[in-house]
C-alpha cells in the first residue's frame, strides 16, 4: 500500500474540514495548515522546507486578521462611523457566543450553525443600533452601514477559502 497517497488524502480531508470550519465562522485556516504539515512530514520535507511551513503558518494568521479587518473596513466603506468598526467585532463575537449557546442545547451542528448565524446577526444588529440610536443616523443610513458588516464577513470567508484552496494545491 502506498502510504504517501493515503497521507495526501488524509491531509486533504483535514484541509476540507478546515474549510467547513471557515464557513462556520471558526479559524479553519489553521486546521487546513495542520493538514499541510501532515503532508510535509509524510514526504519528509522533500517538497517543502521548514521555512515554507513557517511562512504558511504566518499566512494563516494574516488571513485570519484580514477577515476581521475586512468586516470593519466594509462597514466604513458603506458609510458607518469609526466606532461602528468596533461594534462590528463586538456584535459578531456576542452574536456568535449567544448563537452557539442557544444552538448547543440542540447539538454540535446546531451550535455551529447558530454560532455563524449569530455572528452575522450580532454584527448587523450592533452596527445598525449603534448608527441609528447612538449616532442618530437615518434608518436607511444605518441599514446600509450594517449591510457593510455582512458583506465584509462574507468577503473575509471568501479570502480564507481561497487560502485553503491554495494550501490544497501545494499538497497535490
Amino acid at each position: 500500500m502506498d502510504w504517501s497517497v493515503l497521507l495526501k488524502v488524509l491531509s486533504t480531508l483535514v484541509a476540507i474540514l478546515g474549510a467547513v470550519f471557515v464557513v462556520l465562522g471558526l479559524p479553519g485556516t489553521f486546521l487546513a495548515w495542520i493538514g499541510f504539515v501532515i503532508y510535509a512530514v509524510s514526504v519528509q520535507f522533500k517538497n517543502f522546507s521548514g521555512w515554507v511551513l513557517l511562512g504558511t503558518f504566518f499566512g494563516c494568521a494574516l488571513v485570519e486578521v484580514a477577515d476581521n479587518l475586512l468586516s470593519g473596513l466594509m462597514v466604513r466603506k458603506f458609510g458607518a462611523s469609526k466606532s461602528s468598526m468596533i461594534m462590528t467585532w463586538v456584535g459578531g463575537l456576542g452574536g456568535a457566543i449567544l448563537g452557539s449557546l442557544v444552538g448547543g442545547f440542540g447539538s454540535f451542528i446546531g451550535s455551529a450553525i447558530l454560532g455563524l448565524v449569530g455572528a452575522f446577526a450580532g454584527s448587523y444588529v450592533a452596527v445598525y443600533c449603534w448608527e441609528r440610536y447612538r449616532l442618530n443616523r437615518t434608518q436607511n443610513e444605518a441599514k446600509k452601514a450594517a449591510l457593510g458588516t455582512v458583506l465584509g464577513r462574507l468577503l473575509g470567508i471568501a479570502v480564507k477559502l481561497v487560502w485553503i484552496v491554495w494550501l490544497l494545491t501545494l499538497i497535490w
